[in-house]
């Protein structure tokens, strides 16, 4: 038997199984269930398409080329680029993009459907090349392709520009550059699937070799993604207690930490009467070496009671200075006061502010001069 018949049946097995552990398994991904539901869609997507291409190479049952590949394509870039946004705790605005993703989808729909599906795969991409809208939907291939890739790069950059709340050990350090080297990888594997797919169309002869290539590829991204997913350091980025895996938030539950309100009252002392939070780099073992604490105690006794995490908790803080920056008779632009108040980018300033305030800094100001 040709070994690469084997791995489109294993892209789904394995994929299937990877599905099943990140919707039941908060190890790695921390408490927020929307992170494990993305990267679930975006795995399935894969496991749609290792299946649709094993059934079309091997002409299982009639009308073998179901289409549901061609129309869930284009959201491989965009649930990616999502999931890391989620995953590095980055705003994005995933409501206004909703329209455009779904009239989108309804115009590749329309493309697809003058087609005749009742053919195996090699059958319908040869009609496709000879038909008036093959340059078109070519065209509209190598586009999509393109944005995904993109996406997938743009996610990369936002994961390395991400700040990260605690200092790294050396381990995590090279744990932290695996996973970075890994996202390159899938990009990489992207631009791979892309050119076979291509050649695939180019070459009919030898289009099932191309599919089977594909799946190898879709079932080497399986293998690493299983790897390098549990080890994602989340508490890293969110700085929350409850993004730990649940074995250690029972460890450090049980410890020593009998009084959090005490080891709170504590950290907003010291980070008042110090000003801890003008430094836009603060991260929780600054405060937990100040304090003689583990970053794991102090994490905990700002979750447990002020409700929030330990970026949300220094931000309230940043907030706080920044409105009677606002208020003053000759205050500064906003930009230099985000930086003044211990904000690396306006961006993140205007975030933050109007998570605290429900508004921004410019209808603060506004507000507070007509009363």
């Amino acid at each position: 038997m040709n070994v690469l018949n084997v791995f489109p049946v294993l892209s789904v097995i394995f994929g299937l199984v990877l599905i099943v552990f990140i919707l039941f398994n908060r190890f790695g991904l921390g408490k927020n269930k929307k992170i494990r539901v993305v990267l679930a869609s975006l795995l399935f997507i894969y496991v749609v398409t290792a299946l649709d291409y094993y059934l079309s190479i091997t002409n299982t049952i009639p009308a073998t080329y179901s289409g549901v590949t061609y129309f869930l394509y284009h959201f491989i870039g965009l649930l990616f680029y999502y999931f890391i946004a989620l995953f590095t705790k980055s705003e994005i605005n995933i409501k206004k993009l909703k329209p455009i993703v779904i009239g989108y989808t309804a115009l590749r729909v329309l493309v697809f459907l003058p087609f005749d599906h009742n053919q195996n795969l090699q059958d319908f991409v040869a009609a496709l090349e000879s038909s008036n809208y093959g340059i078109l939907v070519l065209v509209e291939y190598i586009l999509v392709s393109s944005i995904n890739i993109v996406l997938m790069f743009l996610a990369y950059q936002k994961l390395k520009k991400a700040p990260l709340i605690i200092e790294l050990d050396e381990s995590q350090k090279n744990l932290y550059k695996w996973i970075k080297s890994i996202i390159i990888v899938i990009i990489l594997m992207q631009i791979v699937v892309f050119v076979t797919t291509i050649l695939g169309s180019l070459d009919i002869g030898h289009f099932n070799f191309y599919l089977k290539f594909e799946t190898l590829i879709y079932a080497v991204f399986f293998f690493i993604f299983a790897f390098s997913i549990m080890h994602f350091p989340v508490f890293a980025y969110s700085g929350n207690f409850e993004d730990l895996s649940t074995s250690a938030i029972e460890k450090y539950a049980k410890s020593s930490l009998s009084d959090s309100s005490k080891l709170f009252e504590k950290i907003e002392a010291v980070v008042k009467e110090e000003s801890l939070y003008l430094d836009f780099d603060l991260k929780l073992n600054t405060v937990a070496e100040k304090l003689e604490q583990s970053i794991h105690h102090i994490s905990q006794a700002i979750n447990q009671n002020a409700k929030m995490s330990f970026p949300d908790f220094i931000s309230s803080f940043r907030i706080q200075e920044a409105k009677k920056k606002l208020l003053e008779p000759k205050p500064a632009t906003i930009f230099a006061i985000s930086l003044d108040v211990g904000f690396n980018s306006k961006a993140a300033f205007y975030t933050a502010f109007k998570k605290h305030t429900q508004m921004t800094p410019t209808e603060f100001k506004k507000l507070h001069k007509s009363i």
